[in-house]
């Protein structure tokens, strides 16, 4: 039996030692780095599913690391070690993918542990990810979900926008759904059967980027044995897609704006200008106005990227789209991992609801998921559920406001018209008859408690 590969990253090397010991002694194969540039460059080398990293070391943190991570290595799970007094990073980086944290020193047992079910987790995803490109493929990713006002108005704004070859700029925060949305732009536009190619400015190797970008000709740098297409030549005809354009560098800006100008560019270690009719769509999680005022993106390139602007809102403003996401998720993976499950219990979806979800539709993709791969039974209790979601939804189920008993009692009534709303998918009809009162009153209610919905 093949033994479970771990990277073990720290820059305290008595305790990657004593650490990598141990786990070989548990049949672990261990592979040591003291710093997270040394752990890229080991994963770049032979992906790794499982990596255990201090969150404080120098250089680059193990924030920064797990960010790189997710954004190079999706399948690649992340469990973060931390000093006591810097806990509250540690439940920062598990909303933005972690898949578990342990305070130094950590318990080996519940570690070790940790690390099975995160290879378990890995493996399933590492199994279906071909199944999943292949369903991407032909839907174009997922359809941007929701029976929202919000939502309806953004597939109708993108599949307008398609119409056009107009450069696009989409904001909003991390895990929207940025990247749907320039699929479906994409989907809609007289492009769609030509490449849809995405370059994620975060994960992009500094040292490389060029060469990835405008391709590189044979012997332009070591290794380079042959010609290389870039991603813009390979965009030819179709759609190239800028996820976290904020990340570039200063000096890419400049290269960026001048292809966007003339759509030529020269390969890395060649003289022949190459042409390419790509049609540009960027996204960011930053606010690039304020950037440029930071002196961090050019004003120039701002402009040139900002003809036509969509913003994304993030979950929490969307909620009654909550319970269709979670649906499909779960629809979704448990055909592709072939798990028999029972159907999400109202209680589940009531803790969804109360959640804030700070991660967005990306978070709650991959909490359903990891609940459908840990799910011993078929069957996901409140029990299973993160912490995080467990007290907001025991914060919500017990809360009682300071005031008057009657702000209680509208607060309570508001709620519970919000859930009847979305289990009914906005049909005031059947809304109404559910709460067993007139339509007209139900209006009413609606409009006092400013409830979104639609009919």
């Amino acid at each position: 039996m093949q033994k479970t590969k771990v990277l073990l990253v720290d820059d305290d090397q008595e305790l990657l030692r004593v650490y990598s010991k141990i786990f070989k002694l548990h049949g672990f194969d261990i592979v040591a780095c003291s710093s997270g540039e040394a752990a890229l460059e080991r994963l770049a080398a032979a992906p790794i599913s499982v990596v255990i990293t201090d969150i404080i070391m120098p250089r680059m943190s193990g924030m920064e690391l797990l960010k790189k991570i997710n954004a190079a290595w999706p399948c690649c799970e992340v469990i973060m070690l931390t000093a006591e007094g810097s806990i509250a990073e540690a439940v920062q980086a598990m909303k933005q993918g972690a898949f578990s944290y342990f305070v130094k020193p950590a318990d080996i047992d519940e570690m070790i542990s940790s690390v099975k079910k995160a290879q378990e987790l890995a493996n399933a995803k590492g199994e279906n990810s071909i199944l999943r490109e292949r369903i991407a493929e032909a839907s174009w990713k997922e359809t941007f979900i929701g029976t929202s006002d919000m939502a309806e108005q953004l597939r109708k704004k993108a599949e307008m926008i398609g119409q056009t070859d107009s450069t696009v700029l989409i904001t909003g925060e991390t895990g929207t759904g940025k990247e749907v949305i320039a699929n479906l732009i994409h989907a809609s536009s007289k492009r769609a059967r030509e490449p849809f190619i995405c370059v994620n400015c975060g994960a992009l190797n500094e040292n490389l980027i060029e060469a990835e970008l405008f391709g590189s000709e044979k012997g332009a740098y070591t290794g380079a044995e042959k010609q290389r297409k870039g991603r813009f030549e390979a965009a030819n005809g179709g759609t190239i897609f800028f996820d976290e354009i904020g990340e570039l560098s200063l000096s890419m800006q400049v290269s960026l704006l001048r292809v966007l100008q003339e759509k030529t560019f020269e390969r890395v270690g060649g003289s022949v200008p190459v042409y390419s009719d790509f049609r540009l769509i960027a996204a960011t999680n930053r606010n690039l106005r304020e950037e440029v005022s930071a002196g961090r993106f050019r004003m120039d390139l701002y402009y040139r990227l900002n003809i036509i602007p969509i913003e994304v809102p993030p979950l929490r403003e969307r909620k009654v789209d909550i319970k269709d996401l979670s649906l499909y998720f779960f629809e979704r993976y448990a055909k592709e991992m072939n798990r028999k499950m029972r159907p999400l219990s109202s209680e589940i979806l009531r803790a969804f609801w109360d959640y804030d979800w700070p991660g967005n539709v990306r978070e709650l993709r991959n909490i359903i998921e990891r609940l459908i791969v840990l799910s011993a039974d078929g069957d996901i209790t409140p029990s299973d559920l993160p912490e995080e979601i467990k007290e907001a939804f025991t914060r919500e189920e017990t809360k009682t406001d300071t005031g008057v008993l009657k702000e209680a009692m509208r607060d309570f009534e508001k709620k519970f018209i919000e859930r009847v709303l979305i289990d009914h998918h906005g049909n005031i009809t059947k809304t109404a008859e559910e709460l067993g009162i007139a339509r007209k009153n139900l209006y009413k209610k609606l409009s006092d408690y400013e409830i979104r919905y639609k009919e």
